[in-house]
């Protein structure tokens, strides 16, 4: 008595890493024919080599804390957004480097209690 087995084919999945903050639960919704485990090993290995960090984690009601993930320099709006989502930053805060975007917009005026009717701007000192 002989069984035949017929071998599946790997498939190599390549992962496009989201723009936003995302968890492994998301990159499962996005890629559901992947195991989960491929997955985590996938985001590990991402970690280690600087295409993803660790900005952070969300502690849910009953259960383990789930990791949030974004590219490597997120912005600090990125940051913003992620923490306005209910996202708990990291204890070491230098863990997470933020890209500094600079952009030609015309200064903001900054006011101070000494004197509030004297604008003063970024680019003048205050008095």
């Amino acid at each position: 008595m002989s069984t035949k087995t017929t071998k599946t084919k790997k498939v190599s999945v390549v992962i496009e890493w989201p723009t936003t903050h995302f968890t492994i639960d998301d990159i499962q919704k996005k890629y559901p024919s992947v195991i989960n485990i491929t997955l985590r090993f996938r985001v590990k290995k991402a970690v280690e080599n600087k295409e993803i960090v660790t900005i952070g984690k969300i502690k849910p009601a009953i259960g383990r804390p789930k990791l949030v993930f974004a590219r490597v320099n997120p912005t600090a709006d990125l940051l913003e957004a992620a923490k306005a989502a209910g996202v708990l930053p990291l204890e070491d805060k230098a863990a997470v480097p933020v890209a500094e975007m600079k952009t030609a917009k015309a200064p903001k005026t900054v006011a101070t209690p000494a004197a509030v009717n004297e604008p003063v701007t970024a680019n003048t000192p205050a008095q």
